[in-house]
């Protein structure tokens, strides 16, 4: 049986970002697509898009009951994406987070360092493939150190795979 999996787009916002027009965020439907091909069950909600605040998104978290929260972040939103996540595991620590985009591929020391262990793994790189193999390793049907593309915590040390 496959994993619920939230994937939140964070609630930035600016004005620039907005003036290009509001766009579902495609590596969200890249990752989505090849999660559903492992029998997982995906939801990608984009609460930038939506002009939703953080007690929509906490409401959102509640509603679904995922298994595992995912965001993204560019340097600008990471605030905003750790905050995300925060609240998923304020509603249930045992939900598993992630996040990826710019910002957690080039910084994952300094986005682990944040949230106070709110965040539980990075996703780096090209995250539709990463993120299964992620998943087959929380399940246990892989081992994480084999998970390539990804950071994470080990006690004091962060571990960050090729």
């Amino acid at each position: 049986m496959g994993k619920k999996i939230l994937l939140i787009t964070p609630p930035y916002h600016c004005g620039v970002v907005e003036s290009a027009g509001k766009w579902t965020n495609l590596g969200f439907l890249y990752i989505a697509g090849e999660l559903e091909k492992d029998g997982h069950e995906v939801e990608v909600y984009d609460a930038m898009a939506k002009n939703h605040t953080y007690e929509d998104i906490e409401k959102r978290i509640q509603t679904s009951r995922p298994d595992i929260v995912g965001s993204t972040a560019y340097t600008a939103t990471i605030h905003d994406a750790t905050e995300v996540l925060r609240l998923a595991k304020s509603i249930n620590p045992d939900i598993v987070t992630l996040v990826g985009g710019v910002h957690p591929t080039m910084m994952p020391e300094d986005t682990l360092g944040r949230g106070n262990g709110d965040i539980d793994y990075v996703v780096r790189w090209e995250g539709e493939y990463t993120t299964p193999e992620l998943i087959k390793a929380i399940e246990g049907r892989m081992k994480l150190s084999d998970v390539k593309g990804i950071a994470y915590r080990k006690g004091a040390e962060v571990i960050i795979t090729p």
